[in-house]
This record gives structure tokens, sequence and C-alpha cells, in this order.
């Protein structure tokens, strides 16, 4: 073999060498993007040293991928030079056209498209197989890339952190995208998005509302207290002075059984009241839970800005915003929504309005409706006190109240429209 071959065969093999170095940079930057670092925490947490490694890769991202960049950029230059070299000296002047369509497909194909494929599939285990090399490449190209960040910086526009800040909308969207994917189970996705919207809810949309309220006149017999006790099925009462606006506190059950045995029924209902705690009607429930907690009570009043009652908030209640339901053997089951057989819902008047639209898949327009409940939603759209038979209707749901009582919708049905006879009408 005469030097020229010799030569040729050289050039060739290092320019084998150089697309497989752009895959490996190709690689690396789709497995260090897409790579989930909780799992990768977890492996190092149980004593993986290459997960401990791609984390401190990952701790400095900007210099990992400006080392990537350079790298790669790098390669496909010296690669697209020497085989420039090699097709001009087999192929003479239509050397150079025909080096840049071989050089455009080989890396297209070997150095992009087939590695980041490949990296994306297998995130975890191309990261933590590459993270060596990397960490070699990063000590030597760090005075390339110590210019380059030199060089960003003096250029670069800063960025305001809350702009790059996480917001619980997107993080709501990733928790979805997590359950989709099947890493977790519904039910654990619900209880972390009722925790991550549990700050921004009020207390108006979990009360009890004042006409809800069981109470009882200070001023009635333990006997009127006992009767209120069994028809009700509640372990607390509130006590007021002459209207229900006028809270003074609350009886327990457990309170009033052990006086009421104890006394053969004598004595004030006053007398074995306990305090409650008041809060304005637009505290959110996140404050609400601290105020339970702080006064160490059951349950709260909540009052508007002129001091009436609004409605009353209990310690389960505010539970039951994590975790759904809670029902004790005292509680009569309540199916707020009923999916009937000819495809309609039967659909209670206090059924929450954000929880009607995530079960029927459909989105209300609310407009200027800031109330939580599907009775109110109707008067609102009625603009009046709603009567049995009726409707309202959008391009997407119909709604006929079947029954009303105290001017409040009891009952409500909807039909959800078929999206053909939407797509018809657009």
């Amino acid at each position: 073999m005469d030097t020229q071959s010799m030569t040729f065969a050289l050039f060739a093999f290092v320019l084998f060498i150089l697309v497989l170095m752009s895959a490996f940079f190709s690689a690396s930057e789709t497995a260090f993007t897409s790579v989930n670092k909780i799992r990768l925490k977890n492996y190092a947490n149980e004593g993986n040293k290459k997960a401990t490694r791609a984390l401190k890769l990952l701790d400095d991202y900007d210099k990992l991928l400006t080392t990537i960049l350079v790298g790669n950029n790098l390669v496909n230059i010296l690669s697209s030079s020497i085989c420039t070299w090699m097709f001009t000296m087999a192929f003479g002047a239509l050397g150079v056209a025909f080096a840049t369509v071989f050089m455009f497909v080989v890396i297209l194909l070997c150095g992009e498209i087939t590695p980041k494929k490949m990296a994306k599939t297998n995130a975890e285990r191309y990261t933590l197989q590459l993270g060596g090399a990397l960490s070699f490449f990063m000590t030597v190209l760090s005075p390339i890339t110590f210019f380059f960040k030199m060089v960003n910086k003096m250029t670069h526009t800063n960025v305001n952190e809350d702009d790059v800040t996480l917001t619980e909308d997107e993080l709501v969207v990733m928790i979805d995208q997590i359950k989709e994917e099947g890493t977790l189970e519904k039910t654990e996705s619900e209880l972390i998005k009722s925790a991550i919207e549990f700050d921004d809810k009020a207390v108006t949309e979990i009360l009890t509302p004042r006409v809800d309220v069981v109470g009882i006149e200070k001023t009635e017999s333990m006997d009127a207290l006992k009767d209120v006790f069994i028809k009700s099925g509640f372990s607390r009462i509130p006590v007021y002075d002459e209207t229900i606006d006028r809270i003074l506190g609350v009886v327990y059950a457990k309170d009033f059984y052990n006086r009421y045995f104890k006394d053969n029924g004598a004595g004030k209902i006053v007398e074995i009241m306990r305090p409650v705690k008041f809060i304005p009607e637009n505290t959110t429930v996140a404050k609400a839970l601290t105020e339970i907690q702080r006064s160490m009570v059951q349950m709260v009043i909540v009052v508007d800005s002129y001091g009436g009652t609004v409605g009353i908030v209990s310690l389960e209640d505010v539970l039951e915003e994590l975790v759904g339901e809670i029902w004790d053997e005292s509680d009569e089951v309540q199916h707020f929504i009923m999916h009937e057989e000819d495809g309609t819902y039967a659909v209670l008047g206090d059924t929450n309005i954000s929880d009607l639209m995530q079960e029927i898949g459909v989105e209300l327009d609310l407009g200027d409706y800031d109330e939580p409940t599907v009775s109110g939603y109707i008067q609102y759209k009625l603009n009046r006190v709603p009567v049995k038979g009726d409707r309202i209707e959008d391009s997407h749901v119909k709604m006929i109240v079947r029954s009303v009582k105290n001017r409040r919708v009891r009952m409500v049905q909807v039909t959800v429209k078929p999206q053909e006879n939407q797509d018809e009408s657009a």
C-alpha cells in the first residue's frame, strides 16, 4: 500500500471517529435534556455513582450544554473538511459537491436523527452511560466553553426570574402528563393537584351555606336541642341569638349528652356552649385550616363584611378538598352527579360547577359568575329566581331545572350536545 492510500485510509478512519463523536454529542444533548431528574436523585440516594455524576453535570447545565454544542460543531466542521479533502482527491473539482451531499446525509442520519431518537427513548440509560465521557470533554473544552459563556453573558439580556418560574397551572399540566404516562395513579394525581390548588380556593366554595345551617336559638330547652341533634345527625350545632346572623357559639354532641343525662335534661344551652371562631368570606381554604388548627376548634363561622353569617366550614370540609368525600356512619350518602341511562346527567343544585365541568368534559361559559354551585350558575344565567321547567342552553350543554325548593335549584338535568352538532353549527 502506497503512502497516498495509507493517508486516505487514515483520514477515512478519522472521519468515522468524528461521525461517532457527532452522534455522541447529539445523543448526550437529548438524553440530558429529557432525563427525569427525580429518578436520577432516587438512583443517587441508592448509591448509584453514575447518577450522582450525572446530577453534578446537570447542576451546571449552561456549561454542559455549551460543551455539547461546541464539541458537536467542532467534530462536524472537522469531518466536513476531511471529507471534502478526500472527495477532492478522488473526484477532482466535483469532489466538493459530492462531499457536501455525502456529509449532509451522514451527519443528518448518523450524527443527528438516529442518536437523538435513541437517546430520547432511553434517556436514563444514555445519561448514566455517557456522563463519564462528557465530564472528560467538559474539562478538555473548558477554555473554549469559558470564552463562549463570557461572550453570552455580555450579550445576553437579563431574564427576570419570575418569568422562568414554573407556575401552578404548568405544574398541574405536568402532573396530568405524568398520570397519562402511568407513573402516577389517578387518585395520587388528584391528591397532588388538590394540594397545589388548595391555597387558591376560597372558603365560599366549600362552606355549608347559611340557608342549610342547622342551629338552635339560645333560649330553647335542652329537650329541643336533643331533637335537633337526633333529626340532623350532626355532631355540632351552632347556637344563635334570635337570628342565625348572630351566632354565639357551638354545642358539641359529646358535651350535650354528658350534661343531659347527668342533669336529666335540666340546664341551659348556653352553659354547655363552646366559643366559636369567625373568619371573613374572602379567606382561602388554606388559611381557614390554619385558623382551625390555631383555635383548636372543629368548625368556623364564615361572615360577610356586615358581620352576617354566610355559612359554616368544618375541619371535615377542609380535608375533603384534599382527599375527596369523607363519609361516616351518620352521613347520608349523596351522589351529586348521576349519569342516567339515556345519556343525560341528574345533577344536584349544590354541586360545585367545576366538578360538573370536569365530570361532563365541557368548559361552560361562566362569564362574570364567581359562585361555586350549579344552582347559582342557573340563577346567574336566568337573571331571576329559577322555577321548575326553566332551561338554559348554549353550544355545549342544555340544562333543565327539574325541582326547586326554597327558591334554590335542587335538581337539574344536564344534556351534553354531541360534538358533530357543534361542528355543523360552526
